[in-house]
């Protein structure tokens, strides 16, 4: 029944693409953008409805935009095709682009330190740290998501890193999977591992997507340390906000854990010293970190930083993996999928068709008149709203970003803080603390069957109504202040 079920989508989605192909072109757009126009709707009905995996509705993204761009006019709605070869590097535009070298090698970097246990060494001793009262072990927790967040560039990839550990300190402290303390250790991984990848332009892979666009349409840059300023006090202001909803709307079963410190030790003496791979990655990371946060100074960007910290980890003799070793850790079903979506981003951007959708979709609502921080509060609700359709951080990034910044082009107002608006646009995409469904992230700790779709949502919908406000004040306050709005 589930199969037939996923069947009558993937037909409905080919036969809704086949029906936008074939109607009349609408006034000022072009046949290529309303081609790509099917594309998106056949993408995000597959993506929804998870018809098809990811990177099969990847490949179906490249194949449907190289034929129907291949068969469609140069310029608006006659005169010479295009021809499939020429459309060949508009479908694969994803794949050179600075955003995915960022995601791609941030994969690779991940795969890289999780094969060395340097991770779990550093989680560990922040847990030590802390201690082992109740709460001060959640404080440990998002702490060392946001440490984590220097170093291993992928949400999902920290969502499961620390989903192993929280489950090794449940069953070390001895205390029942079912307790309210551990189902909201899991929450916690879930839903921290989102709101760390706020801060950095490393630590999610929305960012440099949005950064990528950000640079090919409005010909402005955002540096590393560009977004650690911008990011970083809107990531830790809501990280405060989830501590302080966690340990405040659960009452646990206990203060301290009893021999809680104990159980931290006897995992790190199991760690045993630092190996060799484990100090050389830590270098390679210090390196890493260094040359992220100075790119003001040197120039080198972060696309190319990440290049060589992946190239360092792989080096014979100072490295600490071999391409077999680290390329059987990578997610490249990840990869395909973002390159692709990047690819249907920039081809709605540059066949108009993300101004022409943009304009359809919200120019009756009279946004053009407002002051930009009034415009950007609806655009971010409507957005809040449209991000529990996706249940993936890539998808909901590659369609709703380039309609965002091609409603803010189609304005035609110089004046208007278009790239500091896409980028609060983006931080939306990260609010998925509801539904473990909206996100990997929330479904990798989930997939332990220790807490319940009401153990997230209890937290998550106060995060999520706090959060936005937050994002409201920060609008009208802080980035704006810096110029962002």
């Amino acid at each position: 029944m589930k199969n037939g079920k996923k069947m009558i989508w993937i037909l409905l989605g080919l036969a809704i693409m086949a029906g936008i192909v074939m109607m009349p072109t609408p006034a000022g757009l072009s046949v290529a953008g309303q081609r790509v126009l099917a594309v998106l709707t056949f993408a995000v009905i597959m993506w929804v409805t998870e018809a098809v995996s990811y990177p099969f509705s990847a490949l179906a993204i490249i194949l449907f935009l190289i034929l129907f761009l291949g068969f469609a006019p140069v310029h608006g709605v006659a005169g010479p095709l295009l021809k499939t070869g020429k459309a060949i590097p508009i479908a694969l535009s994803g794949f050179v682009n600075g955003g995915w070298v960022l995601v791609a090698a941030g994969l690779f970097m991940a795969a890289g330190i999780l094969g060395t246990g340097l991770e779990k060494r550093i989680a560990l001793n922040i847990l030590k740290i802390v201690g082992a009262k109740t709460k001060a072990i959640f404080a440990g927790m998002m702490i060392v998501m946001l440490v984590l967040g220097f170093l291993i560039p992928s949400i999902t990839a920290r969502s499961a890193t620390m989903t192993p550990i929280a489950m090794g300190l449940i069953a070390a402290f001895g205390v029942d999977p079912r307790s309210v303390f551990a189902r909201n250790m899991l929450v916690t991984v879930a839903i921290a591992s989102s709101i760390s990848g706020i801060g950095l332009l490393s630590a999610g892979a929305p960012n440099p997507v949005a950064v990528s666009f950000i640079s090919s349409q409005l010909k402005h840059s955002i540096t590393w340390g560009e977004w650690l300023i911008y990011g970083m006090p809107f990531c830790i202001v809501l990280m405060v906000i989830f501590y302080f909803l966690v340990t405040r709307l659960n009452k646990f079963e206990f203060d301290e854990i009893p021999g809680g410190r104990a159980a931290i030790d006897k995992a790190l003496a199991e760690l045993g010293p630092m190996s060799g791979k484990e100090k050389r990655i830590a270098v390679i990371f210090i390196i890493t970190i260094l040359l992220w946060a100075t790119d003001f100074w040197h120039h080198i960007d972060a696309n190319t930083v990440s290049i060589l910290s992946v190239t360092l980890m792989m080096m014979p003799y100072l490295g600490v993996a071999s391409w077999k070793e680290m390329s059987s850790r990578v997610d490249w079903g990840t990869i395909l999928l973002f390159g692709a979506g990047i690819s249907l981003g920039e081809a709605l951007l540059k066949s108009g068709a993300a101004i022409w959708l943009a304009k359809t979709a919200l120019g009756g609502m009279g946004l053009g008149s407002m002051a930009a921080p009034v415009m950007m509060t609806v655009i971010a609700v409507a957005l809040l709203i449209i991000r529990f359709a996706f249940a993936s951080i890539t998808s909901a990034t590659a369609a709703l970003v380039p309609t965002v910044l091609g409603f803010l082009i189609s304005l035609g107002d110089a004046n208007l803080p278009m790239w500091g608006m896409t980028f609060i646009a983006t931080m939306t995409v990260y609010f998925a603390f509801i539904l473990p469904v909206n996100s990997p992230q929330g479904m990798v700790p989930y997939a332990t069957n220790t807490f319940e779709v009401k153990d997230m949502a209890k937290v998550g919908i106060p995060l999520t109504i706090i959060g936005f406000a937050v994002l409201i004040l920060f609008m009208f306050t802080y980035w704006h202040w810096l110029g962002l709005v």
